[in-house]
């Protein structure tokens, strides 16, 4: 037994096709077949068995892949850990984020890691809602992302900061006085804020509804996917709008932003970072998860 033979078992049990892994592997099919085969002799049963023009693990192969991928795993951050001493460790992590951390947690985020491991490795880095990064984990096209908490058992989440939910208006405004301002008060008016089919319009039904108002009651127009939006529909109109406090508002100078009464609003929306939670992290998937997981969070929230 050799540590090609383990690489290939566990490249072959992800894709179940001998053609498809010897051409990940950058091998011919017939080197990938003797290997297995020289595999199951070693350990003296069969690790595979056909399936049409597929292959699928035995109960032995399921077994016996536990060890091998917590194996090679282990060696693999051995590998990791040594190329990080010598400023060498290299790849690719994508990573997806939702709009309210890239003004400011993820540039500050990403310039950290940079000054801590070099430019060896790429960030390739995109925006989505919380359920379109959700998908993007599923598929297997994003390796973490930056959203809000999502209730689903394949996905391990980590909280991270949380942000507040709060009233913008212009400055001329009759609220633009108040140092706070109650949710009954907003009852009087009519207010722009976010989609009830995203995550953030969600966990605010259920604020408003918690704290005795109706959202079909009120006077809301739920045409905006993020603060960009909201704060330029109040930049431009004397409106009311509801929405998190985040730095995206701040290139707009005429807007009073100010904060709710209610308590639960002061952390309403969790922000962490999510991962397939029996996913087959690589090294510097790993290492740049351990330095979100680690990186200092300051206060996100605008006063």
């Amino acid at each position: 037994m050799n540590l090609s033979q383990l690489y290939y078992f566990q490249k072959l049990a992800e894709l179940q096709h001998y053609t498809h892994a010897a051409e990940e592997l950058f091998i011919s099919q017939p080197t990938l077949s003797h290997a297995i085969s020289s595999l199951e002799d070693d350990l003296g049963c069969k690790l595979f068995r056909k399936q049409g023009r597929n292959v699928r693990l035995t109960e032995d192969g399921a077994t016996f892949k536990e060890y091998v991928d917590g194996a090679l795993s282990i060696l693999d951050d051995g590998v990791a850990a040594l190329k990080i001493r010598q400023g060498r460790l290299s790849g690719t992590v994508q990573v997806g984020a939702i709009a309210t951390v890239r003004a400011d947690y993820l540039p500050a985020l990403v310039l950290e890691y940079r000054r801590k491991r070099g430019n060896l490795i790429e960030l390739r880095i995109e925006q989505g809602s919380t359920n379109e990064l959700v998908e993007g984990l599923l598929e297997g096209k994003l390796d973490i992302a930056l959203a809000s908490t999502v209730n689903d058992p394949r996905i391990s989440f980590t909280r991270l900061f949380d942000q507040s939910m709060g009233v913008i208006v212009q400055e001329g405004h009759p609220l633009a006085s108040k140092e706070f301002v109650s949710l009954a008060e907003l009852a009087e008016y009519e207010v722009y804020t976010y989609r009830a089919d995203l995550p953030v319009g969600v966990r605010l039904d259920a604020f408003l509804r918690a704290n005795g108002l109706e959202p079909n009651a009120m006077r809301l127009n739920r045409d905006s996917d993020d603060e960009v939006m909201l704060g330029g529909i109040v930049s431009r109109e004397p409106v009311v709008g509801l929405c998190l406090l985040t730095s995206s508002l701040l290139p707009y100078r005429n807007l009073k932003v100010i904060p709710l009464l209610e308590p639960a609003a002061r952390d309403l929306y969790a922000v962490g970072v999510l991962h397939l939670a029996d996913a087959h992290l690589s090294p510097v998937v790993k290492d740049f998860l351990s330095h979100v997981e680690s990186f200092p969070v300051s206060n996100q929230l605008l006063p």
